[in-house]
């Protein structure tokens, strides 16, 4: 089987004042084509250090980072990040933020522009190319840092806890916005959160991480139609037993 993202015995070590401290321990994990693959567990386990070890941006202390089987040692345009904070320019539109990927590696404007054009009607922003990230509700705004992430084209998708900062219901609006938006642009995204129920929604498979030094103590396959409906037997029993698995009873 060929997969899209391989990680090889990962482990990371970060030295302190007081010694060394290490937060992944010799984590192997695999994502396929199109898959959405999400990393659940407790907060502050390492999730967001193991998607950056994807990425490139913070090296490993030791294993591999393959995609489609290239060695991945720094950040390139094969892997999109997305974070809870969009860190929007605050000076450029909604148009001048999503084409500014492809605006800095030197695509022509109009090539450019109709690709923004593109990626803004599909997370629904039509009518606010013109619009500055001030102006824009939370929920946009992470619109926005999706929209410029698809419009870069990478192969990948890391997504850390993108809708933690929302309000439920927008945090539940965003989810099916995603799911949607992955079901019209298919992209292999990898999900970091600790919510369980946004896992369920989303995910064909969650890994659940222990508490530092990470490793993956156990995986789901969620084989359930979408969209997904939160008051499923099914749904209800995977977080439930889930549940269980992070929080094992006294």
């Amino acid at each position: 089987m060929s997969y899209v993202i391989e990680c090889e015995h990962i482990s990371k070590t970060f030295d302190t004042p007081t010694g060394e401290f290490q937060v992944i321990k010799d984590i192997s994990i695999q994502a396929m084509q199109n898959e959405i693959l999400v990393l659940f567990g407790p907060g502050q386990c390492g999730k967001t250090t193991l998607l950056k070890t994807i990425a490139g941006i913070e090296p490993a202390t030791s294993g591999t980072v393959r995609i489609h089987g290239r060695e991945k040692t720094k950040p390139g345009p094969e892997c999109g990040l997305v974070y809870q904070t969009t860190a929007l320019f605050p000076w450029l539109t909604t148009m001048g933020n999503v084409e500014y990927g492809p605006k800095v590696r030197g695509v022509a404007k109009k090539e450019r522009r109709e690709r923004a054009k593109h990626y803004i009607d599909l997370v629904g922003l039509n009518g606010f190319e013109k619009s500055f990230p001030i102006q824009l509700s939370g929920g946009m705004r992470q619109r926005v840092g999706i929209a410029r992430v698809y419009c870069n084209e990478p192969e990948v998708l890391l997504m850390d806890e993108p809708f933690g900062h929302l309000d439920a219901q927008t945090r539940y609006l965003m989810q099916e916005e995603l799911e949607r938006i992955w079901q019209a642009e298919k992209r292999t995204i990898i999900f970091v959160t600790n919510h369980i129920e946004e896992a369920l929604y989303l995910a064909d498979r969650v890994l659940v991480m222990t508490n530092c030094p990470a490793t993956i103590k156990q995986e789901f396959k969620i084989d359930l139609p979408r969209p997904r409906d939160y008051t499923d037997p099914e749904f209800l029993r995977l977080r439930q037993t889930i549940t269980a698995v992070v929080d094992p009873a006294e």
